[in-house]
């Protein structure tokens, strides 16, 4: 397998899917304007034809409980927290191009077949999630827009006024009913869904992946580590010594690079926490609702739609937690290659330079929402708990 194929399996759909909305981080190029056109025109989308009018519709059906909670959860937040992904996806595009450059160089510098093997293990499911999370936003639309479109046509039947909807529930300071002015407002919210779909799924799997990558990338440390003392080079002091050099040299580069994606998106981070914990609960509320009313006709388009939602969601804030967590396993692990290692076949003083690695990985590399919260397994298991504390609460109110 050569060097491009290897790179295009890392890279899964991310950079193609960055590109439509022009915020991938490619270090080779100088020329940002095509790019920030991208980011404009789709970010305009977003604003004009979902959040703004979304945010307007909410006033306007702030009396019906049922609308609030389905604009909320089916737009509103949605909308919101894409919009979010998109301005730090954007803003720290620069700061992220070294980041790309070094995992670019990983994969040009792979001397043997084992070393790319085992990045190839961490590649491959990062391509994986990658498609996976895409292709899930797509059913989540079509199921969204098959369950309007047939909203729509049973309300313009039973409509005695026969004014026509959009496909997501928003005001508009103009008549909509025009033939023309309803097919362009559709379209733009079409492309708007669209734009907020791929920033909201492309920058939590690009996370993924460049953490995925450092993890491969330990893997390859600890083999390198491993080989290093299994040979005999007790005579080769100086030769030791330059192979120990380049593993501590690396090691502190993917620490480097742990702690760079941790300042771009510790705060982002946060705020996807906090709306994931809100979205789960009001999803819950809205399929409890749903189950409850059983109208004939749209219930089994209300399930499929809202199953695939919350899974969505779901599926999303479970990849920050199984990174999180697959990157403390991978720090702790290089640690424990260090001390397992046959540190014994060479010189006590050549021994005490392992001391520099065991030292550095005792400060364990994670992910954090807001620095103060750290991702893992267990931190999941809270946010569910804590949501369906919250729906609870809702569910009691009500």
């Amino acid at each position: 397998m050569d060097y491009d194929t290897g790179l295009k399996i890392a890279l899964g759909w991310n950079r193609r899917n960055m590109e439509l909305i022009g915020v991938w981080p490619e270090p080779t190029r100088t020329d940002e304007r095509l790019p920030n056109s991208k980011v404009l025109f789709s970010m305009s989308l977003i604003v004009l034809f979902g959040i703004l009018p979304e945010n307007a519709n909410l006033y306007f059906v702030s009396g019906n409980f049922d609308l609030v909670m389905e604009n909320l959860t089916m737009a509103n937040l949605p909308s919101a927290n894409a919009m979010i992904k998109f301005i730090y996806a954007w803003y720290y595009k620069e700061s992220l191009k070294p980041v790309i450059k070094c995992f670019y160089d990983d994969w040009y510098r792979v001397k043997t077949e084992e070393e790319k093997a085992l990045m190839l293990k961490m590649a491959k499911p990062a391509k994986f999630i990658s498609v996976w999370c895409s292709m899930l936003g797509l059913m989540m639309l079509v199921a969204y827009h098959i369950l309007r479109i047939y909203t729509i046509s049973r309300t313009d039947r039973a409509s005695v006024s026969r004014d026509r909807l959009i496909i997501y529930p928003a005001y508009f300071p103009f008549d909509i009913r025009p033939t023309w002015r309803l097919l362009t407002v559709n379209f733009a919210q079409l492309m708007a869904g669209y734009s907020a779909t791929l920033a909201y799924t492309t920058v939590d799997t690009f996370i993924a992946m460049l953490i995925m990558h450092i993890c491969g990338q330990f893997a390859v440390l600890k083999k390198k580590l491993l080989r290093l003392m299994d040979n005999d080079i007790q005579s080769e002091s100086n030769e030791f010594q330059k192979e120990l050099a380049l593993i501590i040299n690396k090691h502190e580069q993917l620490n480097g690079l742990a702690a760079k994606i941790e300042e771009c998106f510790s705060m982002l981070l946060l705020i996807q926490l906090l709306f994931c914990t809100i979205e789960i609960c009001l999803q819950g509320f809205i399929l409890l609702s749903v189950i409850l009313q059983n109208e004939n006709g749209i219930f089994h388009f209300q399930m499929v739609h809202f199953i695939i939602f919350i899974s969505f969601v779901l599926v999303h804030i479970y990849l920050y937690c199984y990174i999180g967590e697959m990157l403390l396993v991978q720090n702790r692990e290089f640690s424990d290659c260090a001390y397992e290692s046959k540190w014994y076949n060479v010189s006590p003083p050549e021994a005490k330079c392992l001391l520099l690695i065991m030292k550095r990985s005792f400060r364990p590399l994670y992910l954090t929402a807001g620095k103060f919260s750290t991702f893992s397994m267990e931190m999941f298991s809270s946010i569910l708990k804590t949501a369906m504390g919250y729906l609870s609460v809702l569910l009691t109110v009500t």
